[in-house]
């Protein structure tokens, strides 16, 4: 009875600690309350002042997560078009990036999360396209997690604002169980100058186009944070443009169709497959091989509807922008180079069904952002400072709304023609190979995997023997050799050694399209103990 009461009395004591939340999941359904107190009356004004000045300075303050205290946070605005056009044009609230150990560095989240960023959903009065597009991409690639936050400046409600977790380090150990490797944020920053240095080609935004070998002529549109990672990174760029052959060495290229696949499935075209080609990062493993991440996603479901030439697409253009946009586009290398290989392509395409079948056909998009607009209404009625009406909130789903020079789509009147539009898609409808009967087998030091696959020629096994690493890839065959028992019989083997994999998947590649078993590879995968 002591050591029990004696356990509920520290439990207590730590509850009232400043920054002990290691049992708040923040990241979690309910919609999150963050209190921030700072000793200024013109806060407001000191911010702004900051972020032309200096953008990662902050304010320092008292922070109150879900209750819970935190003492001598930093505070500063956040945020491009979504800072600069608020500010400019409606003065209304501005996004917020709090850094809860900006002075004792032990105040933490769950996990370990020590920063929270809160967005004011520009461009978007449903508040739900990031939230919804992370949930999503979340099935099929690494991405944040996204949820919903009040917040409260100096005891006044500022509105309701979405909340994204940071791509960082953590992250990275989260997804990649390693700490290792280097991070690049792949988005031109406009406070530096965002145009071709003296020398230098004129460049063409994060979009990995080779201009030569001098990393200062690609600083404005890459952030590093250790200037080790220029090397891997100017080594992708070279070998995607002048040596696409070896990009397998360079790049994870499985992860990279997801990201284009869904991209272009979502219209999400303010990231690398539309006009200003951002909005993603790189991380770089130990082998220097990169896997692409998506970020900023308030302009998903065709939020951002500027064509190349930065005229304004039409609903029809939405509704039917191509499977295979930009693939004929020189300044957009990821895609002209990976999608001119025919197996690459077929993979791709193969994941743009795989979008489809999940969540447009069965309408499972619509299902879910109706159950989240739900579970916000009630806030963003009462949210005074939110960038647009309520009324407009409630017909976000199903109807065009024109704000000054923006004309913001819908976001099922978009996705629930586009479903039709891709359903019926030639390029969607060719038969694809079936892959049963997948099993493998330790011997010798070598691990055999095997498949039955009907209508392709051609098998592949992908391997790898750590989450922090790209697949690899080896043929399968079925001519009685390399582990095959016998010629012909439809069952595909291939034999590698043991050390090397840990995880696998398998790809059916037929004359016009592709298959993966498991479907969601490379995300999803087969497991060798």
């Amino acid at each position: 009875m002591m050591k029990s009461f004696l356990c509920r009395l520290l439990s207590a004591f730590l509850l009232l600690l400043p920054g002990f939340l290691s049992a708040q999941d923040f990241f979690g359904n309910n919609i999150q309350e963050v209190k921030v107190d700072l000793p200024f009356k013109n806060w407001d004004i000191k911010l702004d002042s900051i972020k032309k000045i200096n953008p990662e300075a902050r304010l320092t303050g008292t922070a109150w997560v879900n209750g819970v205290r935190f003492d001598s946070i930093g505070i500063r605005y956040k945020g491009n078009s979504s800072y600069f056009r608020t500010r400019n044009e409606t003065y209304k609230k501005l996004p917020v990036n709090i850094k809860l150990d900006y002075k004792i560095k032990t105040q933490k989240l769950k996990d370990g999360y020590n920063t929270i960023k809160l967005s004011n959903a520009f461009l978007d009065p449903s508040f739900i396209r990031d939230p919804l597009a992370y949930e999503v991409i979340r099935k099929y690639m690494p991405a944040p997690l996204c949820n919903f936050a009040k917040l409260y400046l100096n005891n006044t409600f500022y509105g309701l604002f979405v909340s994204t977790e940071s791509i960082d380090p953590l992250f990275i150990k989260k997804h990649f169980d390693t700490n290792t490797g280097y991070l690049v944020k792949c988005d031109p920053d406009n406070w530096k100058r965002v145009r071709s240095q003296a020398g230098c080609p004129k460049g063409e935004n994060a979009s990995l186009t080779y201009l030569n070998d001098n990393s200062g002529c690609y600083d404005a549109f890459y952030e590093v944070d250790n200037p080790g990672a220029w090397k891997p990174l100017l080594n992708l760029i070279k070998v995607l443009n002048k040596n696409p052959n070896n990009i397998e060495t360079v790049l994870d290229v499985d992860q990279t169709l997801w990201m284009l696949a869904l991209n272009n499935t979502l219209v999400n075209l303010d990231s690398y497959n539309g006009s200003l080609s951002h909005n993603y990062y790189l991380w770089f493993d130990t082998t220097g091989v990169a896997h692409p991440l998506i970020w900023d996603l308030n302009m998903a479901f065709g939020g951002w509807r500027r064509n190349f030439s930065f005229e304004e697409m039409t609903e029809d253009q939405l509704v039917q922008y191509h499977p295979l946009a930009e693939v004929n586009n020189p300044k957009r290398p990821l895609i002209s180079k990976l999608l001119s290989v025919p197996l690459y392509r077929k993979v791709y395409l193969s994941h743009v069904k795989t979008i489809v079948a999940d969540y447009l056909q069965n309408k499972l998009l619509l299902t879910r952002a109706q159950a989240m607009m739900k579970d916000i209404d009630s806030v963003v009625k009462q949210d005074t400072m939110k960038l647009y009406s309520y009324t407009y909130f409630q017909n976000a789903l199903d109807k065009t709304q024109v704000d000054g020079p923006d004309h913001i789509i819908g976001i099922w009147q978009l996705m629930g023609k586009r479903a039709d539009f891709l359903a019926k898609h030639p390029l969607l409808l060719k038969p694809q190979p079936l892959i049963a009967e997948v099993q493998h087998a330790k011997s010798g030091g070598k691990v055999k995997v095997s498949a039955k696959i009907t209508g392709a020629n051609t098998g592949w096994l992908m391997y790898r023997k750590h989450k922090s690493f790209a697949f690899s890839r080896t043929a399968m065959t079925d001519d009685g050799a390399n582990g095959d028992a016998k010629a012909g019989d439809g069952i595909f083997t291939a034999l590698v050694d043991a050390s090397l994999l840990k995880h696998y998947y398998v790809v059916a590649e037929g004359e016009e399209s592709a298959s993966c078993y498991p479907e969601k590879a490379s995300y999803a995968f087969l497991k060798v103990d």
